[in-house]
């Protein structure tokens, strides 16, 4: 990251939008070269950091948003996407009411702010570093506080966001709680300090680590996005929540008290492959609950059924007809398949017991039914291979 504030700054100019605007994706050896003649070296790495994230925030933020953002890749990354933001900020609309500020510490380029004004709420940025606290003041418009999360958190505010770091000096995710910047005595602090708030966390958190609330795990298209201590006022009534978000909207969450199930059922006719927020927040056992499914095995993350029936059929599943269960062993998987006109396969496993990706191009026929997949887990030690068809 170019850590000029000036440089930065810089881009916000008309001469600085423009050499966004103008930079190519990969940018060959004489483009840079000319552009060096116009621009220093740190100016053109700023410009196209900040190009790649628009593109990259164009996945995952508001449109608007993303097109007058300046940010870099990082930025990006850590921030929360915009259909995230925006289902966290209506609870805070929820429990605090229109108009309310809530303080956001550690606001990064200001992505959950977003959600939070988007919702009617004034939001107030606080980030210890000064690059990212301009960010936040140029993408969002909104008052910010170059300052630590809790020492120069404002006092007018009602509730507070925390993002705290979620890497280790290596650069790779940490799942240690210690690890967080500002870590779990921060957190204390703030808890004790407002009536409510939101700590988000990596999704592989240790939920039992943290302090009491409710642990909620979000789950977007692609996988697990984060989790969310709620605490205070902020939290439900129970201790954990799963909860999926569709790119149209859409909300399913499933509440209740942890548990892992043990119990193991023999493959019926149709398998069903759980969304991973379930697993994560440890809702399996609520999930066979409120369903009429089984689970096939503790952590594999799949359930079954001899019929598909409306207790079934549930947003947090996706269901498979199943065609074959037989023991895992590639030839004879191959020549199985040749009975149902198979094309190209989908291969699912857990734990790295196979290679997905090798298997499915072994697996690759030349028919027309394209809706087939390949379950390979370890249930009862050993390796059970699934040909099902997706519904």
């Amino acid at each position: 990251m170019v850590k000029d504030l000036n440089i930065w700054k810089w881009l916000a100019t008309e001469d600085g939008e423009a050499a966004i605007v103008g930079m190519p994706q990969a940018p060959t050896t004489a483009e840079i070269s000319a552009m060096r003649k116009v621009m220093c070296a740190e100016q053109v790495r700023a410009a196209s950091d900040a190009m790649r994230a628009r593109v990259k925030g164009h996945k995952k933020l508001n449109g608007k948003f993303a097109d007058r953002m300046i940010s870099d890749i990082p930025g990006v990354e850590m921030t929360s996407s915009a259909i995230s933001s925006a289902y966290k900020a209506k609870r805070f609309v929820d429990v605090l009411g229109k108009g309310a500020i809530v303080a956001d510490l550690c606001c990064g380029i200001g992505g959950d702010s977003w959600g939070l004004g988007q919702a009617g709420l004034v939001p107030i940025g606080v980030d210890l570093n000064p690059v990212r606290a301009w960010m936040y003041v140029h993408n969002t418009g909104n008052e910010t506080v170059c300052g630590d999360a809790f020492e120069d958190c404002p006092a007018a505010a009602k509730a507070f966001h925390l993002d705290p770091a979620r890497r280790n000096d290596l650069g790779t995710r940490t799942l240690t709680v210690d690890d967080f910047s500002p870590g779990p005595e921060v957190w204390e602090r703030l808890i004790e300090r407002f009536d409510g708030g939101a700590i988000k966390l990596n999704p592989g958190v240790n939920a039992y680590e943290l302090p009491a609330g409710e642990v909620e795990i979000l789950s977007e298209v692609g996988g697990l996005t984060q989790a969310i201590l709620w605490a205070g006022s902020m939290a439900g009534e129970n201790e954990r929540r799963a909860t999926k978000l569709g790119v149209d909207g859409s909300v399913c969450s499933i509440a209740g008290e942890a548990w892992r199930p043990e119990a193991s059922t023999a493959i019926g006719a149709y398998l069903g492959t759980l969304d991973p927020c379930l697993e994560r927040a440890d809702l399996v056992g609520e999930f066979l609950e409120i369903t009429a499914t089984k689970l096939v095995h503790p952590g594999t993350g799949m359930v079954t059924a001899d019929e598909m029936s409306e207790g079934n059929d549930h947003a947090m599943v996706r269901w498979h007809e199943v065609h074959e269960v037989i023991g895992w062993n590639r030839k004879r998987v191959k020549a199985a398949l040749r009975s149902f006109d198979h094309g190209v396969v989908e291969v699912r496993t857990r734990g790295g017991v196979i290679n997905p990706d090798v298997e499915q191009r072994a697996m690759r026929g030349k028919g027309a039914n394209h809706r087939l997949t390949v379950f390979v887990y370890r249930i009862d030690r050993k390796l059970t291979a699934v040909i099902a068809e997706r519904i």
